[in-house]
């Protein structure tokens, strides 16, 4: 049994603690998880905006190098491939211009000088690739009715640049509202892109299978496509948005240079063809957009701890000053057992006196009349002596003092204190004995312990009529075994019994008197002496008491 007094205090503090901060880590967690989901919710606000912002620049980007293709094709709206090719050179940022005619002929009408081709880079070579790319081209997939440029799925490996060229056709039916009006060109009267990292060609393709091509100077393109950025009705980016290539290199910034920005940024979207070799990538300002509101959340989950923590204090309180109280009670009870312990030792004493007398004189209702006298003096020291015990056990001080004895024989002494107050109930005594011929233990504490169980027998099975005591040695322990035919103990009541105080059903206890404690010191004196004191299970006539005691020299 667990120590009223020494390990109260202990568990009420582990169970406070416990109580204070189960809710504590709950209302952390909480918090935690509402910091975590604004957080999400934030950042998905901005990840939509970000995304929405670098659509809108990749349209952009996408519309205005449509519209350089259109201005290039009216340069070239000119019968004889030469002529149209001599056309394309006059626009400033056109570096090399040249025809391809049907037979294979190529002649460069213009070649400023500025573009040193790599092998396979020059004008014939690309204009071979180009007619080979062409050769494939198909219907219009209806998944690209509505691009501006159609990729013909076919690329040429550059090994010198360790990229690959790509061919891209204008698509005459887009719209740029997103709908399409008519279907695509025939392969007939074709223009459109063929690029690769860093190089812009455009070719356009007439009806003869002529091709006429002009090589752009990628920078000036870049800067005028992206000086454009923002789109025209929107503001400035507040934080920076830059132009890199697929393979990191930075090529334009534009906005806010921001200090610490050297890290990935926010956002990226790859730009759509012909420009998918370029992606767009935006850093935000540092309050661009609005950080987590999180003082209801840290307003909240204070005040939920504060109240949490006044509680316990509250708690605390409360209890230790029922703990005082309780203390002051026991203090108090144990005060007036020892004041009544001397007075009830000196009735006891002349009452055995006054009996040696009777009996000498013969007189045998004056005897009957002291043996009630002393059978409820006993009562009383009992009484007395279960509450000075539960008082020392209150203050820890609860010990016994183990000598040589007989068992067979403190219990035989325990009977016989109770048989008359048992016989006058109308109780049969049945008595065993099979106890060790010596053992170590503490003879006063062995008859408490007896005493609490028959007078349980008195109050509670008295109607049972039979109550059965006998001692047995069986592997090195020597018990005591007490039972009853009462109404017995339910299953539910087995443990709490030798709880202080406890009692069991109302209808048990009607008229009953008593302390409610016999059974709590009981099984302390038990475990005290290394032993148990247990309700047998099994037992179903009634209530079956088990003693154990481990058989110790002295």
């Amino acid at each position: 049994m667990v120590r009223v007094t020494a390990m109260q205090p202990r568990r009420t503090n582990l169970l406070l603690l416990l109580l204070v901060l189960t809710p504590l880590a709950l209302l952390a967690w909480l918090g935690t998880y509402l910091i975590r989901d604004a957080a999400r919710s934030t950042d998905s606000a901005m990840q939509a905006v970000l995304a929405e912002r670098l659509a809108a620049a990749d349209h952009q980007l996408v519309d205005d190098l449509r519209h350089l293709a259109e201005q290039l094709g009216q340069l070239a709206a000119s019968a004889a491939p030469d002529a149209s090719a001599a056309a394309l050179g006059t626009h400033p940022w056109v570096v090399e211009a040249w025809a391809s005619h049907a037979g294979g002929e190529t002649r460069v009408a213009l070649d400023k000088g500025t573009h040193t081709p790599s092998p396979g880079d020059d004008a014939a070579s690309r204009s071979i690739s180009l007619r080979q790319a062409l050769a494939g081209y198909g219907p219009v997939d209806a998944a690209d009715e509505n691009q501006p440029f159609l990729d013909i799925q076919s690329t040429e490996p550059d090994r010198s640049r360790q990229t690959v060229w790509m061919t891209f056709v204008k698509n005459s039916g887009y719209d740029i509202k997103g709908t399409r009006k008519h279907a695509a060109a025939p392969p007939s009267g074709l223009s459109g892109w063929h690029v690769t990292d860093g190089d812009f060609i455009y070719w356009l393709l007439d009806a003869d299978k002529s091709l006429v091509c002009a090589r752009l100077d990628s920078r000036q393109m870049r800067e005028a496509l992206y000086q454009r950025l923002p789109p025209p009705g929107l503001p400035e980016y507040p934080g920076r948005m830059e132009l890199r290539t697929i393979t990191g290199i930075a090529l334009h910034t534009s906005g806010r240079q921001l200090w610490g920005s050297g890290g990935a940024p926010a956002a990226e979207r790859k730009c759509s063809p012909p420009l998918s070799q370029w992606v767009l990538a935006y850093s935000p300002a540092e309050k661009e957009f609005p950080q987590p509101y999180l003082f209801p959340i840290l307003l909240g989950v204070s005040s939920g701890c504060l109240l949490v923590m006044a509680l316990a204090w509250t708690f605390s309180r409360e209890n230790e000053r029922e703990l005082r109280l309780a203390q002051q009670r026991v203090s108090f009870v144990n005060q007036i057992s020892h004041e009544l312990k001397t007075p009830l030792t000196n009735i006891q004493l002349y009452t055995e006196m006054a009996a040696n007398r009777v009996e000498e004189a013969g007189d045998a209702i004056a005897r009957r009349q002291l043996r009630v006298v002393e059978a409820e003096t006993s009562r009383l020291d009992r009484l007395i002596q279960n509450v000075m015990n539960y008082a020392r056990q209150q203050r820890d001080r609860l010990s016994v003092i183990p000598r040589e004895i007989v068992l067979d024989e403190v219990v035989g002494r325990a009977v016989g204190n109770w048989r008359l107050l048992l016989e006058n109930k109308g109780l049969k005594i049945s008595a065993g004995f099979g106890g060790p011929a010596s053992m170590s233990a503490d003879p006063d504490a062995i008859e408490q312990i007896l005493g609490n169980l028959l007078s349980n027998v008195d109050k509670y099975a008295s109607h049972g009529k039979w109550v059965s005591i006998r001692t047995e040695t069986a592997e090195g322990c020597a018990r005591v075994i007490v039972e009853d035919r009462g109404p017995g103990i339910p299953a539910g009541k087995r443990r709490q019994i030798f709880e202080p105080f406890e009692r069991l059903r109302s209808d048990l206890n009607e008229g009953v008197s008593g302390t409610g404690i016999g059974l709590t010191i009981s099984r302390e004196l038990a475990d005290l002496h290394g032993g148990t004191l247990e309700v047998c299970p099994q037992y179903k006539e009634g209530a079956r008491f088990i003693l154990t005691l481990p058989i110790k020299k002295p």
